[in-house]
């Protein structure tokens, strides 16, 4: 943490730890209140979600990396096992 942060290092931490599920939408209301108070009255944390927010930004223009054929089959196949010994568990 920055000089800038002073006193207020240690609630920096609890609110950076979250800024991904914040980005993602996955905290509830009340708390992205708290974090979007925090994020107005810290420019550091700021910044941190400003760069996140990039990072996301350019790993979506990448899209995607193609899986080789052969990936793509034994994952295909481990879920058909994984599947069938669910099935086999649920009629034990």
């Amino acid at each position: 943490m920055s000089a800038r942060h002073g006193d207020q290092s240690h609630r920096c931490l609890d609110f950076l730890e979250q800024l991904s599920r914040y980005l993602d939408d996955e905290v509830p209301p009340a708390r992205r209140l708290t974090i979007e108070k925090h994020l107005a009255e810290c420019p550091c944390c700021e910044d941190v979600l400003r760069g996140l927010e990039q990072t996301v930004a350019l790993c979506h223009d990448r899209g995607r990396p193609a899986l080789p054929r052969e990936v793509r089959a034994r994952a295909r196949q481990r879920v058909r096992d994984l599947l069938s010994g669910m099935r086999l568990d649920v009629q034990r």
